[in-house]
């Protein structure tokens, strides 16, 4: 009973020690685990890589159209047109033929109804007389009447012409002809002169060039 009485605090004592060694160590192992899975990642740095990954192809893509833009300009083939009083940039798909006389250019413009002619030369004369001998050429379907606008041309204030009708060209060899028009244009040149483009043919012919001859004369440059 004495040996027992001895011997009893202190194998308490150990037990007691030995309880807290082992439950210290998983509280410390728990606790470095625990702030190694919580470290915060590197988040700033990981939005500003991205960031900086998507930004050029985002530039690429918005340069894209200028470049195709710029192809664009560089396929559209003129020629220049350089005359006495004027340059103009007319399309190469139009086929310029040389003219005697007054004219200075002159060109074919083809169509499926047949070619359209335009010539282009300077002359004096008052507009308004102009106009009317060119509306005198044609018989209009009852209705109609031509159509008279005014256009800039190089600070110039030009003006426009478009009848329909039967044309009598009043040239040699040729009789009047159903279902003509004529696009004609005065552009001052002078006080007393001006430029005449006049383009003449089937209907169906002028339709199709017309956006290209109104851009042919926006093109003119007085020298």
């Amino acid at each position: 009973m004495l040996l027992r009485a001895r011997f009893l605090p202190v194998a308490t004592l150990c037990v007691a020690a030995l309880i807290c060694v082992g439950c210290g160590e998983p509280a410390q192992t728990g606790s470095a685990t625990e702030k190694l899975n919580t470290a915060p990642p590197l988040e700033p740095e990981t939005p500003q890589a991205a960031a900086g990954e998507t930004a050029e192809p985002a530039e690429e893509e918005a340069a894209t159209p200028k470049t195709d833009a710029a192809d664009s300009n560089e396929t559209t083939s003129t020629a220049n047109v350089d005359l006495r009083g004027m340059t103009f940039a007319a399309p190469t798909t139009w086929d310029r033929t040389e003219s005697p006389g007054f004219v200075e250019a002159e060109f074919f413009l083809p169509g499926d109804d047949g070619n359209a002619r335009m010539t282009i030369m300077p002359a004096g004369g008052d507009k308004q007389s102009n106009i009317d001998r060119w509306i005198g050429q044609f018989k209009m379907a009852d209705g109609d009447e031509p159509a008279v606008t005014e256009i800039d041309v190089d600070g110039k204030t030009a003006t426009m012409v478009d009848i329909r009708g039967t044309f009598n060209s009043q040239r040699p060899g040729q009789g009047p002809a159903e279902n003509q028009r004529m696009l004609g244009f005065i552009i001052p040149f002078s006080p007393t002169d001006n430029y005449f483009v006049k383009a003449t043919g089937p209907q169906g012919t002028l339709a199709t060039h017309k956006d290209a001859i109104v851009e042919f004369v926006k093109t003119g440059k007085l020298k």
